[in-house]
């Protein structure tokens, strides 16, 4: 099995996390969360010579789907998002949305929807798609091995924002606890903003996720 490749960049006018995951005997791989910057995050790619199987959405907010359109037309690669959150790409909302959506929808691969229990392969590696509401109602997150992406979920000493529109606190903490306090303690987070971190260190000491903590 070729080793796990995980580079972190860090895109747009809000620091959002993007990362590419890609396998390194391969070089098969996806890109999550081009939120801006195309043009670093495809060099980065092509640093990395990386074969794009698809980009991954998190959710749909603008500093995380930003540059997909051009990201997208530039590798032929589809894009994946959830079905609740696919209106940010859809073209069927005014602004910057219909302008990412137009790109999007009129390539080739165009964009799926996806869901929790798909899986997304590449060379001896898979994510698994998670569901984890609370942000936006259809934040997704990516489980490789003990590698998981999870957008603005979970930040190092904090959570992400519920008070937006489709926010929901008590569908996060319900997020958290099904889907990354069940996961070993040296298990890595990669979210949307911020340095990366650790199931443990989260279950022992953020602040947001205290009644998790006693009950596990």
């Amino acid at each position: 099995m070729g080793e796990l490749y995980i580079k972190m960049l860090q895109v747009g006018m809000l620091s959002t996390d993007c990362y590419i995951v890609m396998d390194e005997d391969t070089k098969e791989g996806y890109v999550i969360d081009p939120g801006g910057d195309a043009r670093k995050v495809l060099d980065a790619a092509q640093s990395a010579r990386l074969q794009c199987r698809g980009i991954l959405c998190t959710h749909g907010h603008v500093d995380h789907v930003g540059a997909v359109g051009k990201v997208a037309e530039a590798t032929g690669a589809t894009v994946y998002i959830s079905k609740q959150d696919s209106g940010a790409l859809s073209g069927a909302v005014h602004g910057l949305g219909a302008r990412l959506g137009s790109l999007v929808t009129s390539k080739p691969g165009g964009f799926e929807v996806i869901e929790e229990g798909d899986t997304l392969d590449f060379g001896e590696h898979a994510l698994r798609v998670l569901t984890t509401p609370g942000h936006t109602p259809g934040s997704l997150s990516f489980l490789c091995e003990d590698n998981l992406f999870c957008g603005d979920l979970v930040f190092q000493g904090s959570v992400g924002r519920t008070d937006l529109r489709g926010g929901s606190f008590s569908q996060l903490i319900e997020a958290v606890e099904r889907h990354v306090f069940t996961l070993p303690d040296d298990a890595r987070v990669f979210p949307g903003h911020g340095p990366a971190t650790t199931v443990g260190a989260e279950r022992a000491s953020n602040p947001f996720l205290r009644d998790l903590q006693r009950r596990t």
